[in-house]
């Protein structure tokens, strides 16, 4: 009888194992586990705490943000791709990494758009998220640092400039010549010497309250280093010098390649592009893709070097 019961015992876990066995002599001994159903929310901040929200909803709503929703396929793959790096980076250097809470609910997406619209966005940012095949930027094995802005001055930065060494080998300054023909390439805003200072007061405060408190002129003001495409890297308020990016921020400037000029006793401030300017300008990417270049090709231009591969590697190195 213990005999018997032997034999069926072992019939059984052969059947079972048959599969099993069939599927690693098919793909190897070293096949991997099925690693994208491990992330399916993330953490992201609501007021003082966090929720967790599916990946996709978050995913999405970052992209209705992020890039103008009537660009071209190609270029909405393109800052797919990059969206999905960013957030992987995050998650491989920090698994329990919060996000942002600014992302666009569906709701939001309603109330921008309309109903009837808003469900054709989110069909067709869906589709661009399922067809970038789960694919992230990689730069020598690691989720590569992925930044955009909307529209570069004509060019955009160098990486080795901005961040003042070379771990970036793959942000190069790159032509964006059809950025300059964009309605929002140049804005001006003109503010008066004491409405400039007031916006400042806090980084002003923290070098010197003192000179923080006296009134301006023009001549307390003087842009006194500049990268190679034009962005401000350093400006002289008063006696002290603080970073260009520090003044954009204050002054909610939509982009760190400015210059300054007195009118009638007021400061003009007249801009170039928009964003920082490192990375992928959407704008070009945009472009791009009306001349028929695919996404592969509009990534390999602005992250010279790197190289596209799906997001099951990062996973396997965070579980």
């Amino acid at each position: 009888m213990n005999r018997k019961f032997r034999k069926i015992t072992i019939a059984a876990v052969f059947l079972f194992l048959v599969p099993y066995i069939i599927t690693v002599f098919m793909n190897g001994s070293h096949m991997k586990k099925d690693t994208n159903s491990s992330l399916k929310q993330v953490k992201v901040q609501s007021g003082n705490s966090w929720k967790k929200v599916p990946l996709e909803e978050y995913f999405i709503g970052i992209l209705a943000k992020e890039i103008d929703v009537a660009y071209e396929e190609e270029a909405l793959k393109a800052q797919a791709i990059l969206t999905r790096t960013n957030i992987y980076r995050e998650i491989s250097e920090n698994k329990e990494t919060i996000f942002p809470g600014e992302y666009m609910t569906y709701r939001e997406m309603e109330k921008a758009w309309g109903k009837q619209e808003a469900q054709e966005i989110r069909k067709r940012l869906q589709k661009v998220m399922e067809e970038t095949d789960e694919k992230i930027v990689m730069y020598e094995g690691k989720p590569a640092l992925a930044p955009f802005h909307r529209l570069s001055n004509g060019s955009t930065r160098d990486g080795t400039e901005v961040f003042g060494n070379d771990s970036y080998p793959y942000l190069r300054k790159k032509d964006c010549p059809k950025d300059v023909e964009s309605k929002l390439e140049l804005q001006t805003l003109t503010l008066t010497y004491e409405e400039v200072k007031e916006y400042c007061r806090p980084f002003l405060l923290a070098v010197d309250k003192k000179e923080s408190e006296r009134k301006f002129t023009a001549e307390d003001f003087e842009i006194t280093k500049v990268d190679s495409s034009g962005y401000v890297i350093k400006i002289r308020i008063g006696g002290n010098i603080y970073s260009g990016e520090k003044f954009r921020e204050a002054l909610g400037l939509p982009s760190g390649c400015f210059m300054l000029q007195d009118q009638e006793g007021s400061l003009k401030i007249t801009t170039k592009g928009v964003g920082h300017g490192v990375g992928m300008s959407q704008y070009t990417a945009n472009e791009m893709a009306k001349e028929g270049k695919n996404c592969e090709e509009i990534l390999s231009y602005f992250f010279e070097g790197t190289e596209r591969r799906q997001v099951a590697e990062i996973l396997l190195n965070i579980e």
